[in-house]
C-alpha cells in the first residue's frame, strides 16, 4: 500500500496520520467493503514505524466501525 505514508516532522502523531489516511480512503470509497488491509507487521515495516503504532491506528478504526478483524483472518474494511 504505497499510498500510506508518514511525516515524522509533522505535529500530528504517527498513529493519527495512519488512521486519517485509512479513514479518508474508506470514506471516499477508495477502499471498499470487505477489502483486506495490510498486516500490521507488513505496514509497520514498510513505514519504518513500531508495530504498536499501526496496531493503535487499526484499533481506533475498528472501534469506530471502519474495520472488522477476526483472529486468523485478514483485517478488512467493514461493510456499510
Amino acid at each position: 500500500m504505497f499510498w500510506i505514508s508518514v511525516d515524522r516532522e509533522a505535529p500530528e502523531p504517527l498513529i493519527r496520520q495512519i488512521y486519517g489516511q485509512f479513514r479518508e480512503r474508506i470514506l471516499t470509497g477508495a477502499l471498499g467493503a470487505g477489502e483486506p488491509i495490510p498486516s500490521s507487521r507488513g505496514l509497520a515495516r514498510q513505514l519504518g514505524v513500531s508495530r504498536n503504532v499501526v496496531l493503535e491506528a487499526y484499533a481506533q478504526l475498528e472501534a469506530e466501525g471502519f474495520l472488522t478483524a477476526r483472529s486468523g483472518s485478514a483485517t478488512r474494511v467493514a461493510p456499510g
